[in-house]
């Protein structure tokens, strides 16, 4: 019995063992098979992409996907990501189409395919749903939570400002009749803080008398962009830089110096040498630091893009007083990834970067920018689409963006270069749907006419880390969608319609007093000329 016991045992074992053989052995032959079918099922979901069948195109690609993955060929990952995205864009999923991009864009970053992830992100971006909620309240009930402590810099609110010698409405530099400080105001129906004009570095500071005696009588500052024309080289620690801050810090206008601007950017003399730059703004900033420590801010100031050596460029906190930015929107549909010939970007958010890395130490300056109200490559006329970018960044900037604290409009159709005939519209004057969407995006107490001044006003969130107080309370909301423009957003609650919205920010009264001590969703929807565009739900919990 033992030894047929042993005998037995032995015979499992063995059979155990050529099962576990023939299992194995199956498992990487079909392993094998379904590999080798991988471009297969994709010439699959091309076939199907051409028939129209896009969602079942898409549900081969999502099948393979997971191959290319786990096999860490990200190229190939991002690429099937992608034809997911295009596809989900036909069908107008929009919000799933986003996440694929998203995707491609993380899965191209892996296999360093930088340029091909930043569209990835771009194009999601101009498709991406969201909403966020505001409540508009006293200023002193948000303190200092926005401010730095800065010269010159408001509590709250931000001042206006505005390039405006080269509009001949307002300005004329052959007779000083007229000159920008008098009638800029006339012409937008407000008084403004600051005005830009520019400086080229080694003239003495009486080349500029005219403009700063004129700032003087109306109690405005300047924002003076300094610009080292013959390079950084010619910047010294010598005379002529002591006495220019010495003559500003007698002139009695506060300056907001804006020296060697949009260094991260191959059109500037100053460009491509980052350490050689923060040398030199670091001397400027240590001379007039100590010469004109009253009457001068030292603003840093590149443009916008590119983003990726913005950091590089940055001279330190203790040379720096504000940060600037230059934020232009110019009609351009060659990026829409819808192909429908539409500009799906936001002005807005264009500058976020540069907000997020900053802000939480320095006042954010928009130290110049505008919306062109044409498209100049085939002068078609885009003023409806100028308007409406133009009054969300000024309704909207208050609410998302709270720590900036001045915003400049280069009111100018002249802004050419030797490099360059095309021609840039911003001028205010030029376009009267334009100037009027203007004067009634600065009548926001918000915005402020003198440096001194503070905004009555501030904007808190609102969701579940930021409560609303139960009551009537002025709602407003920050709406990005798909659609280049919105026409009306309607609130609800719990099913109910309670309020409806026809203009940006999409202010609106509503009651919370039904809600108190409760959380819940208000349901936004967004419209453009009464097609449903998004739903979005925003937590919100009722104090």
């Amino acid at each position: 019995m033992k030894t047929s016991s042993s005998t037995m045992t032995f015979a499992r074992k063995l059979i155990l063992a050529m099962v576990t053989i023939i299992v194995a052995f199956t498992t990487i032959h079909t392993y094998e098979a379904h590999a080798m079918n991988v471009w297969g099922i994709y010439k699959e979901a091309v076939a199907l992409e051409q028939k129209g069948k896009y969602a079942e195109a898409i549900a081969k690609y999502k099948l393979i996907i997971p191959e290319f993955v786990n096999k860490k060929e990200y190229g190939n990952s991002a690429n099937m990501y992608r034809y997911v995205g295009n596809d989900y864009a036909k069908l107008k999923q929009y919000d799933d189409a986003v996440a694929a991009w998203d995707k491609e864009a993380e899965y191209s970053g892996k296999a360093n395919q930088t340029q091909i992830s930043i569209a990835a992100k771009r194009k999601a971006d101009m498709l991406r749903s969201s909403a966020k909620l505001f409540v508009e309240t006293k200023a002193g009930d948000v303190g200092t939570s926005y401010t730095h402590g800065a010269k010159f810099e408001p509590k709250n609110g931000a001042y206006i400002g505005a390039y405006a010698e080269r509009d001949p409405a307002v300005h004329n530099a052959a007779t000083s009749k007229p000159f920008y400080t008098e009638k800029f105001p006339e012409l937008t129906g407000k008084k403004h803080a600051a005005y830009l004009f520019y400086f080229t570095y080694g003239q003495p500071l009486s080349t500029i008398k005219s403009h700063l005696d004129h700032a003087r009588d109306a109690g405005t500052a300047i924002e003076l962009g300094v610009q080292p024309l013959k390079g950084l080289s010619e910047v010294q620690d010598n005379e002529y830089l002591h006495q220019l801050a010495r003559d500003i810090e007698a002139s009695g206008v506060k300056v907001f110096l804006r020296f060697a601007n949009e260094m991260n950017g191959d059109w500037v003399p100053w460009h491509a040498d980052p350490k050689a730059y923060i040398e030199k703004f670091r001397l400027v900033a240590k001379v007039f630091h100590q010469e004109a420590p009253n009457n001068v801010a030292m603003v840093w100031a590149p443009d916008r893009q590119p983003e990726y050596s913005i950091e590089s460029y940055y001279p330190g906190d203790d040379a720096v007083d504000w940060v600037g930015v230059s934020l232009y929107s110019i009609f351009n549909p060659t990026l829409d990834p819808l192909k429908q010939g539409e500009d799906r970007s936001s002005h807005l958010e264009k500058f976020d970067f540069i907000y997020k890395t900053y802000s939480a130490r320095k006042p954010v300056f928009i130290s110049e920018g505008g919306v062109a109200y044409m498209y100049p490559e085939k002068q078609q006329d885009k003023t409806s689409w100028a308007i409406y970018k133009m009054k969300e960044f000024y309704s909207t900037l208050p609410m998302l963006y709270p720590k900036v604290k001045a915003a400049f409009w280069f009111d100018s159709n002249h802004d050419q270069t030797a490099a360059s005939t095309r021609m840039k519209y911003y001028m205010l004057s030029a376009n009267e749907k334009l100037l009027n969407a203007y004067k009634k995006s600065v009548s926001n107490p918000f915005y402020l006419s003198t440096v001194g001044d503070e905004s009555p006003v501030a904007y808190k969130p609102v969701n579940t880390a930021s409560a609303v107080t139960a009551g009537t309370q002025k709602i407003s909301a920050y709406m990005k969608t798909w659609s280049p423009t919105l026409s009306k957003v309607t609130y609800e609650i719990g099913g109910k319609l309670v309020a409806t919205a026809t203009d940006t920010p999409w202010t609106a009264s509503i009651n919370f007093a039904p809600y108190k001590g409760k959380k819940i969703d208000v349901v936004l929807k967004a419209y453009s000329n009464n097609t449903l565009i998004t739903t979005q739900k925003v937590a919100v919990s009722v104090k």
